[in-house]
């Protein structure tokens, strides 16, 4: 995004920075939305964006990832959808939930699996990404199915 690159230290550290967030509550959004957040680190006041996205015909479909607000850079992403597949730059590949956590080699193209990830724990799991991402000041979630 925009030519920006971080090292791997930097990357990690941001990861590691304990977090809060701007706001006191979110809504998990409705199908085919998207919502989208800021937090800050609580020691370098680096703000950065979370964003939700919710597919709009697969309702166990989403998105959920967080960057650098200033230069876009996205250091975690967490994709939920039980058909997914995702092809690494190694040739692997993953079906199902997968997180993309920034590398200095590959950005976010390599993937993991996201273990114990249910399609439908909607609020289980943007806590789990949030708790990943060390937003140790959290919104409250709520999510209305719809």
């Amino acid at each position: 995004m925009g030519g920006y690159t971080l090292t791997q230290a930097d990357a990690e550290e941001l990861l590691k920075l304990a977090k809060r967030s701007l706001v006191n509550t979110i809504e998990f959004p409705e199908s085919g939305k998207t919502i989208e957040f800021d937090v800050v680190g609580n020691t370098n006041n680096t703000v950065f964006s979370v964003l939700i996205f919710r597919g709009r015909i697969s309702l166990t479909k989403y998105n959920i990832g967080a960057r650098i607000k200033k230069n876009g850079i996205l250091l975690l992403e967490l994709h939920i959808n039980p058909s997914n597949i995702h092809y690494n730059p190694d040739g692997s590949k993953l079906t199902g939930a997968h997180w993309h956590i920034y590398t200095e080699k590959y950005g976010r193209q390599l993937a993991i699996p996201a273990e114990n990830m249910e399609d439908e724990n909607y609020i289980e799991n943007t806590i789990a990404f949030l708790d990943k991402f060390n937003v140790i000041d959290q919104p409250n979630v709520q999510c209305t199915l719809a």
